[in-house]
């Protein structure tokens, strides 16, 4: 038996009037500074104060959000007990009100508690509303919180899950994204490619996550140059809004693995945007999980994807598709500018620090649900042949 999880989710143009129906009067927005410097804020604060709904607005999410920061924002939550928690922002914003909201229902319970085998029942204070603000994360669809801690040996992501955790409604409105910039746009549409890319041969993969990345993909391939080149392009807007929507539904039921515990890592250790850290390994955790004993599945289907996406001809061997894909991929990063790793960081930053990242990817979950494993003297070697922007060939 199997299930497959999903918010309530209102989608298109004006779903922000979804709010008229909800009954709860009493609402803690999670959010950044940049949200308000941007007028994204005014925007839902506008929606709500008619309907006769009191707000306090927790702004101090920062980018790769810290521990400390939730505990902050849990303890302004619970002193004003509202009915409905509002995530409006990216990844960061809604990985906050997640914990925040699970904290807030579960006093008892710490940052460490969030995890899968025990029963949260969520939802008797406060339900969870998710409005994203990027195309990319997924986050208002999944069960996932990353959050930062500081150790004695520098920054690591805890990748925190509940199935619980999944917000209670997702309001995907493109007004919210229309504004984006072009390395926001370049770095979110590639967290959606790399979700959707990365499930599709987890060892958790599905016929329905399959199916909502083949049409998550359909969606990148066309519109996120569109929408990188021409960030008024509404309907561009609307279908990356979709396809990052897709690919969180994707990958929150079959999950990703390797090129997130690399991502993340990377992005714990050296503050990088997400997408983008995730973005530049995809094509070298794609091609290493086509090596190896165990790859004929693999090759299969991912060599099948790049067929059903147009990618590949019909006559291809699937292993010659499936280069197809990771060819495809490396394209598209072209056509977006993403950076390469070797202009994220230093080779001297690299030395110093890839022994202990390599040790750290060993500690991702993630990590587990990749078609085939990799020890750290495999993800060193990875991070290195991205730095040298070298094809897999181990």
């Amino acid at each position: 038996m199997w299930y497959f999880y999903a918010p309530k989710t209102v989608f298109g143009e004006d779903a922000l009037d979804y709010l008229d129906s909800m009954d709860e009067k009493r609402c803690f927005i999670v959010t950044d500074e940049g949200i308000i410097k941007f007028g994204m804020l005014e925007i839902l604060t506008k929606k709500i104060t008619p309907l006769e709904m009191d707000y306090k607005v927790f702004s101090g999410v920062e980018p790769d959000p810290r521990e400390e920061t939730i505990l902050e924002a849990t303890k302004i939550c619970q002193d004003y007990k509202p009915d409905l928690i509002i995530a409006l922002g990216g990844g960061s914003s809604m990985d906050v009100a997640k914990a925040v909201w699970v904290l807030y229902e579960r006093p008892d319970l710490g940052i460490d508690d969030l995890y899968p085998f025990i029963d949260l029942k969520l939802g008797k204070k406060a339900k969870l509303v998710a409005i994203p603000t990027t195309s990319g994360t997924g986050a208002e669809t999944t069960w996932a919180s990353i959050i930062t801690r500081k150790t004695d040996k520098g920054d690591i992501k805890l990748e925190q899950v509940h199935k619980e955790m999944i917000p209670t409604v997702a309001i995907l409105d493109p007004v919210f994204v229309k504004s984006m910039p072009k390395g926001l746009t370049a770095s979110t549409g590639f967290d959606a490619l790399a979700h959707l890319s990365e499930c599709i041969i987890s060892v958790w993969k599905n016929d329905y996550s399959e199916a909502m990345a083949l049409k998550a993909f359909e969606l990148v391939q066309k519109y996120l140059p569109i929408a990188y080149e021409d960030g008024t392009n509404i309907e561009a807007r609307e279908k990356m809004h979709a396809a990052a929507n897709m690919a969180g539904l994707a990958f929150g039921n079959a999950q990703v693995h390797l090129g997130h515990a690399l991502g993340h890592v990377l992005g714990a250790t050296f503050h990088k945007p997400h997408g983008f850290t995730v973005g530049v390994f995809l094509p070298y955790v794609l091609q290493y999980c086509l090596h190896g004993d165990e790859a004929e599945e693999t090759v299969n289907i991912l060599g099948t994807f790049a067929k059903r996406t147009g990618v590949a001809k019909w006559d291809d061997a699937n292993l010659d598709a499936a280069h197809k894909y990771v060819a495809e991929i490396k394209r598209l990063q072209k056509v977006v500018n993403h950076p390469t790793l070797s202009e994220m960081i230093t080779r001297e930053e690299l030395d110093e620090k890839i022994d202990m990242m390599a040790e750290w990817c060993l500690e991702s979950p993630s990590a587990a649900m990749s078609p085939r494993s990799a020890g750290s003297q495999e993800f060193k070697k990875i991070y290195e042949y991205a730095f040298e922007n070298k094809d897999i060939d181990f």
